[in-house]
């Protein structure tokens, strides 16, 4: 196919040749006619690429963090008789660009190793291969992709924290017990809620109070605590919630080696618990971009309808009172409310049941939490 260079210069032939035929001047008609005469043939010499065998793989793993190098490994066959140039594109928190990688010769095979750096948390998309060849002159070019795609997790920066308060001590007794659902003790009835199993509606009691109602069921060894992440668009976009992230993944990775029931919701939607470790947690903080349309309230309502936990802790970088309000209102279904505002100015008021922290940046965040009389 023709590059950018060949069209201009198939359009300065065409315009050439008809205006020397109709001026009756051979020359210039003459010198149109081999213009496009030169493109269509380079069309032709490039033809279409033989197809090309690639693997991809990381020998350090999918996942890193920010200014750490990834090594990744591309091996490649060519099953045509000419050389193919190829390259690899890379998409990433940074920005796309492709990685040229040496020419892999025909009937041949090659591998080549490259180097990957991110400077900000995010998820980096590599590939796929882009095989081709050109003619000399640039007047054609034939490219062929190649390959499926990987992906490279960039986890925010983050440090372990003195301690996670948490509530209640489990007791399938108290109102607020903090531990999760599961099949070992009969804990209470609640009304149902989109998403609960159908086996653990409670029918006479359904019929009697004439609503759905549900058996809960908890594992009292574990406490509950419940990450919600706000990534609603702010004025500083994708490097506030980078801060908002990195504050974030201290908190779960400090509970997660406390051996705490950990849970990680994002203000979008979309949440994951520590049952998998905390790399999936980590994983989905590094996934997360400001979202339009992403509602706080929606995702409290959400959180009311989970079973009740012993600490809620609201990571965001747009607080305002509204805000702490409706997350106040929490309190009679976690014993524990506690709100994290990053890189915001303004310091909203904050009601009874909720404590607000306020710090620039993630790591002064991790400092004013450590200076927190935290019970251990």
């Amino acid at each position: 196919m023709p590059t950018t260079r060949g069209w201009l210069v198939a359009a300065a032939g065409a315009l050439l040749l008809v205006g020397g035929t109709l001026s009756q001047y051979q020359e210039l008609a003459l010198l149109g006619a081999l213009a496009v005469l030169a493109v269509a043939t380079a069309a032709l010499a490039v033809g279409r690429p033989a197809a090309v065998t690639v693997t991809r793989s990381l020998p350090m793993g999918t996942r890193s963090s920010p200014g750490r190098s990834v090594r990744v490994h591309m091996s490649a066959r060519n099953t045509g008789r000419r050389t193919l140039r190829i390259s690899e594109r890379v998409v990433g928190p940074d920005g796309g660009h492709d990685v040229t990688l040496p020419a892999l010769p025909g009937n041949g095979t090659g591998g080549s190793d490259y180097w990957l750096q991110s400077h900000r948390r995010g998820l980096l998309e590599l590939g796929p291969l882009s095989a081709g060849r050109s003619d000399p002159l640039g007047l054609a070019r034939s490219v062929r992709v190649h390959g499926a795609t990987d992906q490279v997790w960039i986890h925010p920066s983050w440090q372990y924290l003195k301690a996670i308060p948490v509530g209640n001590v489990a007791d399938p007794d108290g109102e607020v017990d903090g531990a999760r659902a599961g099949t070992l003790t009969f804990h209470t009835l609640r009304d149902y809620a989109p998403g609960d199993d159908l086996r653990h509606v409670h029918w006479r009691s359904s019929a009697r109070l004439d609503r759905l109602v549900v058996r809960e069921y908890v594992d009292t060894s574990q406490t509950r605590v419940c990450v919600l992440v706000d990534d609603r668009p702010t004025e500083d976009g994708a490097a506030r919630l980078d801060e908002v992230a990195g504050a974030a993944a201290s908190l779960l990775a400090t509970g997660v080696r406390a051996s705490l029931h950990c849970e990680l919701r994002l203000v979008s939607g979309r949440g994951r618990d520590s049952s998998a470790g905390l790399p999936s947690l980590l994983d989905l903080l590094a996934e997360a971009e400001p979202t339009p349309g992403a509602d706080l309230a929606d995702a409290l309502h959400l959180a009311r309808t989970h079973s009740q936990g012993d600490t809620a802790i609201l990571v965001s970088g747009g607080l305002d009172a509204t805000d702490l309000r409706l997350f106040g209102q929490l309190g009679d279904r976690y014993s524990g409310l506690f709100a994290a505002a990053i890189g915001q100015r303004e310091t909203p008021p904050a009601p009874d049941p909720v404590t607000l922290i306020q710090a620039g940046d993630a790591a002064s965040f991790a400092d004013r939490w450590n200076e927190a009389p935290w019970p251990r």
